[in-house]
């Protein structure tokens, strides 16, 4: 019974965080010029968009505790990891390698790798063709739209650079 009460108590956390930010934060808090060319580039619209999905999740969270309230959820039904201290370093270790290739391979380049890598560890060989698709198609669309649509430079290498 407590897994639940602390899901009702994230879940109302969420939400008042992010009517917080919809509300309060983010008008007050967030410069927006009063001329953008496009509503995508506003300084407000992506914090807006995270804070209404973020308000979406706590909602969600809400009602799905809601609608399993009668079912009974034991603390003996989620095990702790054992193996927990292990992964922090892995990850950690999986970060360290990523900002070191950063300057090596690109920010491009680098994140692509890391998406192919980290998705292939976390799913195993079930989605290999996938998370190799998704690792170079994911990393060169948000590219485009950052240099050739926000106008914003990207951090690439001088070994392979893109247009």
């Amino acid at each position: 019974m407590y897994i639940i009460k602390r899901d009702w108590l994230v879940g109302f956390g969420v939400c008042l965080f992010s009517i917080s930010l919809i509300v309060y934060l983010i008008p007050q808090f967030v410069d927006s010029p009063r001329s953008v060319r496009s509503i995508v580039l506003s300084p407000v619209f992506w914090p807006s968009v995270i804070a209404w999905m973020m308000l979406l999740v706590g909602v969600g969270i809400l009602v799905s505790q809601y609608f399993e309230r009668g079912s009974a959820v034991l603390k003996s039904d989620y095990d702790e990891p054992k193996e927990s201290y292990s992964r922090v370093f892995v990850f950690a270790a999986f970060l360290a390698g990523y900002y070191l290739l950063l300057p090596v391979l690109g920010m491009i380049w680098t994140s692509s790798l890391a998406y192919i890598i980290f998705s292939i560890f976390i799913s195993g060989t079930e989605y290999r063709k996938t998370a190799v698709i998704v690792g170079v198609l994911l990393p060169m669309a948000l590219y485009v739209f950052f240099y050739h649509v926000a106008g914003v430079n990207i951090p690439q290498n001088e070994f392979v650079r893109l247009p």
